[in-house]
């Protein structure tokens, strides 16, 4: 609704999607008007506006767009977009070089004129001369350095314009903007649910069960903060002045407030879900805005359906990997190179490996992609059969508890060889036993699986301070391990040392050391 005090005819209001912008033609306002434009994050650009007027911009928001209806009473397209502005500021910055040139030349010149030698019959007045003649050299210098300022704005605007208008940048947009609609989107239906919950809660005709409920929902963490006690003569003075959040008025012990009163707080001012919003009107918007532009653009690789097979450039597609939230290909895995030390050598030596290297799809140029020909994409399945067969063949063994307990053991006696003589040396692992669930469960970065001497293992690995122990699932079925692998590290053989000579006595005769010695 406009605000009669600000609406003018006069007033214009628009928007330019290609910078996600509002811009107000409102003239000259009052200082008030002009600073609560600037709190509200409002810029003044007076040299971009039109016809004079005065200008501010500022980025979409809700709340700007209300104060932009309240000036204007509408929101109207904007005609002259970011490169036509670019333009007209290069053209403005280059007007600014060219009179820092002009006057640099002229003061140049008129130290150029100038005697070297000033000669007057009154010193100070030889001084004074000499200075201003100085002077001018100063000032020559500081408009050539200001016109190479300008110089190097000019090639910033005009190579800016440039930089957000290319495709790949605008791919990265179109990203950001998916993130946020799914935020919001997200966002949306969590109130949903919360709103239908304090609903059913406000409804209970039980006491205690509304008191229940609400007290879950508080202690979830989506009720939020700044409620106020609905009796405020027993809240303490922090509460009145600054409010709390439910879960502390649920649980104030000298007047704790009841499940219904804890959902009218929430329920207060709260509107019925929708499924949209304003905020996320506006980025579908965008999206199809930007999606469009792009199209215009000639597209980008994400939208191309890649297959193993295919290439990017000279390398050949191992792997396609696309993102779960927008069905898009993210990048591909090709067979690359790496030169890393091994460990074979203790890692002194550098070794050429084949690895699978990743390259990022997203912003590539459609035609980055190339798809097989029936010939390759035949010998490209024939490699990856080979590759299978040349492997050797692992058996993925959920252990019984006794086979595991004596493999833990042998890796503990193992850590503990290799720990000798170390400051921190590793904690002995141990064996788990838990279910799939459980285990499927646990963060990622602390399970893991082992292979040896092909048979692969799943073990927990809580930190590089202990061993990592083998898990034993307990609903699945359960296998005994080789007994080559669970053979003990044989104890280390002492050599047997040779008995140390008996001392000779200081007062032996030669005889008896004859017979030591012998």
């Amino acid at each position: 609704m406009k605000d009669q005090d600000l609406f003018s005819e006069d007033h214009e209001a628009t928007y330019c999607p290609e910078d996600n912008k509002i811009r107000l033609y409102v003239g000259h306002l009052p200082r008030p008007e002009y600073d609560a434009l600037r709190a509200e994050g409002w810029t003044s650009t007076p040299k971009q506006s039109k016809a004079g007027q005065g200008e501010f911009a500022a980025v979409w928001s809700t709340r700007r767009e209300d104060t932009a209806q309240s000036y204007a009473g509408f929101i109207g397209d904007e005609d002259t977009g970011p490169t036509d502005r670019a333009a007209d500021r290069a053209e403005r910055f280059g007007g600014y070089r060219d009179n820092r040139r002009a006057d640099a030349n002229e003061r140049a010149d008129k130290y150029d004129e100038g005697p070297s030698v000033h000669g007057y019959q009154n010193k100070a007045k030889a001084v004074r001369a000499a200075d201003r003649h100085d002077r001018h050299a100063d000032r020559a210098l500081d408009n050539w350095s200001k016109a190479e300022y300008w110089q190097t704005r000019t090639a910033g605007v005009i190579s800016h314009a440039l930089y957000v208008s290319e495709p790949g940048v605008r791919m990265g947009r179109i990203k950001k903007l998916e993130k946020e609609e799914r935020s919001e989107k997200k966002g949306l239906e969590t109130y949903r649910i919360n709103f239908g919950l304090w609903k059913k809660v406000q409804a209970m005709t039980d006491p205690e069960k509304a008191f229940k409920h609400a007290y879950y929902l508080a202690n979830t963490g989506g009720s939020g903060y700044g409620y106020h006690h609905p009796r405020p003569e027993t809240a303490t003075e922090y509460m009145k002045e600054h409010g709390t959040s439910l879960y502390s008025l649920l649980t104030y012990e000298p007047d704790p407030i009841t499940g219904h009163e804890a959902a009218a707080l929430w329920l207060d001012g709260c509107q019925k879900p929708t499924g949209t919003s304003r905020y996320l009107r506006h980025v579908e918007l965008r999206l199809a805005y930007e999606n469009q532009m792009l199209e215009a653009q000639g597209g980008r690789a994400a939208a191309v359906d890649m297959i193993p097979g295919g290439w990017i450039g000279n390398k050949q597609i191992q792997k396609v990997n696309k993102s779960n939230a927008t069905g898009r290909v993210v990048s591909v895995d090709v067979w690359g190179e790496s030169n890393l030390y091994t460990a074979e050598s203790g890692y002194k030596e550098r070794e050429k490996r084949p690895v699978l290297v990743k390259i990022e799809t997203e912003r590539l140029a459609p035609d980055a992609y190339r798809a097989p020909t029936e010939e390759e994409q035949t010998g490209f399945e024939a490699a990856k059969k080979a590759r299978k067969a040349s492997k050797p063949k692992v058996s993925f063994i959920n252990p019984t508890l006794e086979a595991a307990q004596k493999l833990q053991e042998k890796w503990n006696t193992e850590a503990a060889e290799t720990d000798k003589g170390n400051n921190y040396p590793r904690k002995p692992g141990e064996v788990y036993e838990c279910t799939q669930a459980r285990y499927s469960g646990i963060y990622k970065d602390s399970k893991t699986t082992i292979t040896q001497d092909g048979i692969k293992l799943r073990v927990y690995a809580p930190g590089w301070s202990r061993i990592a122990g083998i898990v034993v699932l307990t609903d699945k079925k359960q296998k005994p391990l080789p007994a080559e692998l669970l053979t003990p590290i044989p104890a280390p053989v002492e050599e047997e040392q040779a008995p140390e000579p008996e001392a000779i006595p200081e007062t032996a005769t030669v005889k008896q050391a004859e017979m030591v010695l012998s």
